[in-house]
């Protein structure tokens, strides 16, 4: 269930379900933010594109094995 809250995937029934659950259990709650915290962290972090010569390099040897 937690994937889907966070992928944004749940259906509103799930939602509510799912918050009516983290409302009253700490461990969870804590879960959940700590969960959001790192997909928000490696979406800012890995939301940059590949530099161009990096790009350039990786074509080449793709290129060269095939």
């Amino acid at each position: 269930m937690l994937q889907l809250i966070l992928d944004g995937e749940a259906t509103p029934e799930q939602k509510a379900n799912f918050k009516s659950h983290v409302d009253e259990c700490m461990p969870c709650f804590q879960h959940y933010h700590f969960d959001q915290a790192i997909k928000e962290l490696l979406k800012v972090k890995c939301s940059h594109e590949a530099p161009t010569d990096l790009i350039a390099s990786i074509k080449s040897k793709i290129s060269a094995a095939e």
